[in-house]
């Protein structure tokens, strides 16, 4: 009788999942996003992580958080559990494919594309609203193309959590 169950709950969570599955164009949302002056950013996440958890329900959830994005950028939310069918770069493939195809598998992960839809600026793992605030700022500016994130934290004199930047030595699949 467990067995059955088991397998019965399994059936019922790959069902939903494929009930929730969607398809992304990145390549478009880029083009729109660029007619809107917006950034877009791809945000990898997966089911039972407590990161990702925490990361959706406290940072992307935050009123101010959201607010900015919603003025300044273009928020792709990717389940690399769901089997999406998202097209980047002219190629066809499911989140986690594209995670592993970017070099960011690693949950969750923010990625930041430039108006060409290149990858410009990520970051890995969990951030708070306040330290998530200061990169979406520190994106909009244009400030990574020539200061590293700890050098602008104190630019603006933001020393809340002034640790150094993961050093990210990845090389992106364009």
């Amino acid at each position: 009788m467990l067995h059955y169950i088991t397998k019965t709950l399994f059936i019922l969570t790959l069902l939903h999942a494929t009930l929730l599955a969607q398809t992304i164009n990145i390549d478009k949302i880029v083009q729109t996003a660029q007619q809107s002056n917006k950034s877009v950013i791809l945000y990898f996440h997966r089911i039972g992580c407590s990161y990702c958890n925490s990361m959706q329900e406290f940072t992307l959830d935050d009123d101010d958080v959201k607010e900015y994005i919603k003025k300044n950028y273009t928020l792709i939310k990717i389940n690399v559990s769901i089997k999406d069918t998202i097209t980047y770069k002219g190629k066809v493939s499911a989140g986690l494919c594209l995670a592993k195809r970017v070099n960011y598998n690693f949950y969750p992960s923010t990625l930041f594309l430039d108006y060409k839809g290149n990858i410009a600026y990520a970051t890995v793992g969990y951030k708070n609203e306040s330290d998530f605030m200061v990169i979406l700022k520190y994106y909009k500016s244009g400030s990574y193309k020539k200061q590293t994130l700890k050098e602008y934290k104190l630019s603006i004199h933001y020393t809340k959590n002034n640790s150094d930047e993961i050093k990210d030595t990845r090389k992106h699949v364009r």
